[in-house]
């Protein structure tokens, strides 16, 4: 008698069959949200570098509008040939609207700064007269003046910084060439950051030397430095009457007469009451991305036409113009301030005596 033949059930085999087709689908859902995920962050990628470029692209837009600025200053003074602080050019920034996004340009003139590669002639010597103003001007700011010697040896050609520099625990080669930009200060020996932020914004870095200072447009401690003995009130009295002069000083003679006295000791042709090269702030905005840009630009003085120096995107800048404007109207505002609570003191201060007054009748 034969026995009778036991089957399995399915039904295990069935699950694990569901179980395969689940797992077939988790990966695929993994999948697809990957390949989603990349394709949205592709194409934000992209909107963003759009976004950018046309920044960039509104930037080098700000840009152009300032050449233009500066060519219709030229042709409107062409024949006085005086540049100033009361001109077009000089006003402070103003946000312009555009699609999108803003466009805000200031312009500063770079002959009312000391021109670093003055300290050296063409030849790569050291300019004694020049190395002497910019010594004095460090003083001006409060600088230790050795800081001028240092500079004016990283500049000049002869390779006379061995032992300055490569003896250190870290090593490197001076410039023994004229100064690309201002940031090398920063390399000189024992420069502090500090000092550099004191110095950075009264210098520049022309690709020329011998350029001379507008003095129409220079600052105090850079308009110090071209006298030897201690200009006090006489500097202070010339930069208020340059304040009030709208078509601004029309001769270095000026100056020479009413800070420095007889003249004795000072190069004329170290000053200057026109400006031949200036530098263009921007910054602009597309849809929340930023740009800035920092060109510098040489305007001929015999035709007008404008070339560009260079531009720098890297650094990130504020409107110096338009935050002195701001300071002076919060310590007039202030000032304001000030008075009308001195009014108000006096105005209670005499109702209280008239009211004593009336008590006492």
């Amino acid at each position: 008698m034969s026995r009778p033949c036991l089957r399995l059930p399915r039904f295990p085999q069935r699950g694990i069959a569901v179980i395969t087709v689940l797992l077939a689908l988790a990966i695929a859902i993994l999948i697809s949200s990957e390949v989603i995920m990349r394709v949205y962050m592709g194409v934000k990628r992209t909107e963003n570098q759009l976004d950018a470029d046309q920044a960039w692209q509104y930037a080098l837009g700000g840009e152009a509008l300032g050449r233009q600025l500066l060519a219709m200053d030229y042709e409107k003074n062409k024949q006085l040939a005086v540049d100033h602080l009361y001109e077009d050019w000089a006003i402070p920034a103003q946000t312009i609207p555009v699609e999108g996004g803003f466009i805000e340009v200031e312009i500063y003139d770079l002959q009312s700064r000391f021109n670093l590669n003055n300290l050296v002639d063409d030849n790569g010597q050291v300019v004694p007269d020049q190395l002497e103003t910019f010594t004095l001007m460090l003083s001006r700011l409060g600088v230790n003046p050795a800081y001028g010697m240092l500079a004016a040896h990283w500049a000049s050609y002869p390779n006379d910084n061995e032992s300055l520099y490569g003896n250190k625990d870290w090593p490197y080669r001076a410039g023994d060439t004229q100064f690309g930009s201002v940031s090398e200060l920063r390399l000189l020996r024992d420069m502090d950051m500090g000092d550099y932020l004191k110095i950075a914004p009264y210098v520049s870095a022309l690709p020329v030397s011998g350029v001379p200072i507008n003095i129409n447009t220079a600052p105090e401690p850079v308009l110090a430095g071209l006298v030897k003995s201690e200009p006090g009130d006489r500097l202070r009295a010339f930069i208020q009457q340059r304040e009030q002069l709208v078509d601004g000083i029309q001769s270095t003679g000026t100056f020479i007469n009413q800070v420095i006295g007889n003249g004795v000791g000072i190069d004329k042709n170290a000053l200057s009451v026109a400006s031949d090269y200036f530098e263009i702030r921007v910054r602009s905005s597309y849809n929340g991305r930023r740009a800035y840009l920092v060109a510098s630009v040489y305007r001929d003085p015999d035709n007008g036409e404008i070339s560009l120096l260079g531009r720098d995107s890297s650094q990130r800048f504020i409107f110096l113009r338009s935050a002195e404007n701001t300071a002076k109207k919060a310590d007039d505002k202030k000032t304001e301030g000030d008075d009308d609570g001195k009014q108000d003191k006096k105005r209670k201060k005499s109702d209280k005596k008239h009211a004593s007054d009336k008590q006492k009748a």
